[in-house]
């Protein structure tokens, strides 16, 4: 049974309408009150802390519950027979043979009254207002009408006093209460279905493990089950009635917003709660192929392991700290803006993952960027160029020696445990210790001279210039290794192929050498362009160079082409062709003049004729490549 409240606007005899009441089986009248307009919402409130599930009410009561209170409400409309008792007496009472009478309340307390002008002989005015304080205004309108008289509720009714005017009250007789309590029957009937439906729904939704929230348009938490509280550790209080991003700061709003706007699931995000990686997915709500809100699942993923205080600090002064970020990249096309995608989704698993790409191309940083998108980033980042040391060297330190173990220091398999250990060149570790990693990948670690293992998490990201398939054939890398690597891999393209990737880098390398140097300068245009269109064969650390040699060479603040041209001829020299000559050039142009005028002998008509130039635009080229200084004619 439906706990019902009926307010009326009038004192009432409570057992009358208790009877009347009774023969409605669905409902169950917990009050029946005569409501004041002043206290009527206080009552609503009071009703609604109580239980109370459905209200009858009428007139301005009715709106005035409707809009402070979300129990549901059913309004009480005057009957046509209630209307006609009250203007044959209001007739009567005003002794005049056609009267004019204002009719004022609201729109929703009156049926049709086209034909009580003919019935009566009266000329009726309806004045029918949506809000309260237009029923004082709809009085005096009717008034400056000249009407005789209004009908009216206690609002209307006063002001009419007040004015002189005549008037008559709305009356709410059984009959209106009658139609009333027919109507809210029928909304008990779906009053109780829903709640059937939602009892069965809690029962399912608190007895899974998985946490299910829903929310509607505006993001607003209208539902959530009991396991959805081990997700939220860090919310203190009721979640219902909050925004989503009050509860999971870090679930991206364009995610809801895919749901919510434009109806597209959103399959398995990653967020982190407390020190806890959340999978979640979003699916919206359809109802007659509308968007009515979206429901949230929650799993767990995987706990953040963070390392100790002292720990963190020791690695962070051994430099075992990643720096670069995903914040960092470029992504002013749609080739650097998928990259940038690309690395955040494999960010989030701790599979390992194959760099491949030229020297100089930014593996480091890239390595950087998963680490500090991933749960690890806490943790520590090991580096280890693996070119950079003797075979035995790397083993003994990337899996230390046993017989050394007392009180040595940990090894760099061990200081990257719940971390990542990043391995540059990977292609150069020797195939014992390529076994070793492939075991330590797996998560099973033990020490050169030890029989002991022991389990570990590691995360580990390579990088290789080379084509391992080729090593593999050669038997000179391990074809295990390469599958384990290569589950997650990334090809980084060289700077040439990346005109726009070069200027950010560029700026990036100028900014940072500025700071260090305490020197600053601008770039021109002309500067600018011949940053994009060179080539820069060093990749990142040719260009880390150059800019560096910028900021220490320059005698002025303004930074133009050929300034930078000269920094990039002696950073990387040419030879002259069929020479050991060295060439401070690296334009493709000057190196073809170059190769024709050692073709010729040095004769400048037949290199322009070959060219397709004059021999003025040919000597143009020579001085301004300073070809003539570098070449014996």
């Amino acid at each position: 049974m439906t706990k019902t409240a009926i307010l009326l606007p009038y004192p009432v005899q409570t057992n009358q309408i208790l009877e009347y009441a009774e023969s409605f089986h669905s409902l169950d009248i917990i009050c029946v009150e005569h409501a004041h307009t002043d206290t009527v919402v206080q009552l609503g409130k009071e009703l609604e802390e109580k239980g109370c599930e459905l209200i009858i009410a009428r007139g301005v009561h009715a709106q005035l519950l409707r809009e402070n209170v979300t129990i549901p409400l059913v309004e009480m409309k005057v009957t046509t027979q209630e209307m006609g008792v009250v203007i044959y007496a209001l007739k009567n009472a005003i002794a005049l043979n056609c009267p004019r009478i204002g009719l004022v309340g609201y729109k929703n307390m009156f049926g049709n009254t086209d034909h009580y002008n003919e019935l009566f002989g009266i000329v009726l005015k309806e004045y029918l207002v949506m809000k309260r304080d237009e029923l004082i205004g709809g009085v005096e309108e009717a008034l400056a009408d000249g009407c005789d008289a209004i009908i009216g509720g206690d609002t209307a009714c006063k002001r009419a006093a007040e004015l002189g005017l005549s008037y008559y009250k709305i009356p709410a007789g059984i009959e209106s209460l009658c139609e009333a309590l027919e109507s809210a029957e029928r909304v008990s009937y779906a009053i109780e279905l829903s709640k059937t439906n939602n009892a069965e729904i809690d029962v399912m939704l608190n007895n899974t493990f998985t946490g299910i929230m829903q929310v509607d348009n505006d993001g607003i938490i209208r539902r959530i089950n009991r396991s959805s509280g081990d997700f939220l550790e860090r919310y203190l209080g009721d979640p219902v009635g909050k925004r989503v991003q009050q509860v999971i700061p870090s679930l991206r709003r364009k995610a809801l917003d895919e749901a919510l706007v434009d109806g597209k699931e959103s399959y398995s995000i990653f967020v982190n709660s407390h020190k806890m990686e959340i999978v979640v997915n979003i699916a919206p709500i359809r109802i007659d192929n509308r968007i009515q809100g979206a429901v949230l699942t929650f799993q767990e993923g995987r706990r953040i392991i963070e390392m100790d205080t002292e720990l963190h600090k020791e690695l962070y002064q051994r430099g075992f700290i990643a720096k670069f970020t995903v914040e960092q990249f470029y992504t002013g096309s749609k080739e650097t803006k998928r990259m940038e995608q690309y690395v955040r989704k494999i960010a989030r698993y701790q599979a390992p993952v194959l760099l491949i790409g030229e020297k100089g191309g930014g593996a480091v940083y890239m390595a950087e960027a998963i680490h500090n998108a991933s749960l690890l980033k806490n943790n520590a980042f090991v580096p280890v160029d693996c070119d950079a040391w003797m075979p035995e060297t790397l083993d003994d330190m990337l899996f230390g020696n046993y017989s050394t173990r007392p009180g040595a220091p940990p090894c760099l398999a061990e200081l990257a445990a719940d971390g990542t250990l990043f391995l540059n060149n990977i292609e150069m570790l020797s195939r014992e210790s390529q076994y070793k990693m492939l075991n330590l990948i797996r998560g099973k670690f033990m020490h050169n001279g030890s029989h002991r293992v022991s389990f570990t998490k590691v995360r580990v990201i390579a990088s290789t210039t080379v084509n391992l398939i080729a090593k593999i054939e050669k038997g000179e890398f391990r074809q295990d290794l390469y599958y384990a690597l290569s589950t997650l891999s990334i090809e980084i393209p060289p700077i040439r192929h990346q005109k726009e990737y070069a200027l950010h880098w560029f700026r990036h390398y100028i900014d940072q050498w500025q700071k260090e140097y305490k020197r600053y300068v601008n770039l021109t245009q002309g500067a600018l362009k011949f940053v994009q269109e060179y080539e820069w064969p060093g990749n990142l650390e040719q260009m880390s160079s150059v800019c560096e040699r910028i900021i220490l060479l320059t005698e002025q603040r303004s930074i133009d082409e050929a300034f930078i041209r000269k920094q990039v001829e002696q950073i990387l020299p040419d030879l002259l062709p069929g020479t050991e000559k060295v060439v401070l050039y690296k334009d493709k142009e000057a190196v073809r003049i170059a190769e024709l005028l050692k073709k010729h002998n040095g004769n400048r008509e037949k290199v322009a004729a070959e060219l397709g130039i004059s021999k003025t635009t040919l000597w143009r080229h020579i001085k301004k490549y300073g070809i003539e200084k570098d070449y014996s004619f």
